[in-house]
């Protein structure tokens, strides 16, 4: 009896050491899988704090972009006022300033003296080859090469496009930021320059 008593109790006792490392060992998981859940949501993308320099990098692409759908915009609208010999009608103003514009307009007056315009469309690639946000305003540069091979200068309706004349060239422009809005402020073109 006695014998069974103290072996109760020792099965009691170990029973009792066993639940007691049991729960401790259940808090040290709850505890680890608690730091293992917050690690994940610490490293997680849309938590994580994002460097200083993937920010910078994400400026100057967006600057970037900006300058470009600027450069675009402005190829599309002097298309159109190539077309028509003038630049009233088109958004032309919304893309090119300063000497851009100039340069654009006073190539429309000449060629409208001459009742020249031009027919079809040229081909464009274009890039962003520097971008620099630190700068107010901001600033950025876009090499172009242009290719005028279906772009045709028309009398009436004669071609009148020189045959001897250069197809493929490099065009570089300066853009920048007029208040909010990424313009055109001056370009040169380069027809030594093949691309």
């Amino acid at each position: 009896m006695t014998r069974r008593t103290h072996h109760t109790a020792r099965s009691s006792v170990r029973f009792r050491n066993q639940m007691m490392a049991a729960a401790g060992l259940c808090a040290v998981l709850a505890a680890l899988s608690a730091c293992s859940s917050s690690d994940k949501h610490s490293q997680s993308p849309s938590s994580a704090a994002t460097s200083p320099s993937a920010t910078q990098d994400s400026k100057e692409q967006a600057a970037g972009d900006a300058a470009l759908a600027a450069w675009r915009g402005m190829d599309t609208e002097m298309v159109k006022a190539y077309h028509r010999g003038k630049s009233s009608g088109t958004k032309l103003s919304t893309y090119a300033a300063d000497k851009a514009l100039s340069k654009i307009e006073s190539e429309l007056f000449q060629y409208r003296q001459a009742g020249v315009h031009f027919e079809g469309e040229p081909k464009s690639t274009a890039k962003v080859t520097a971008v620099d946000i630190e700068s107010t305003p901001q600033k950025a540069t876009i090499t172009e090469c242009l290719d005028t091979t279906g772009w045709k200068a028309m009398q009436g309706s004669k071609n009148v496009t020189s045959p001897n004349q250069v197809q493929r060239y490099t065009v570089t422009g300066s853009v920048r930021t007029i208040g909010a809005q990424w313009k055109i402020v001056d370009y040169t073109v380069d027809k030594e320059l093949a691309c």
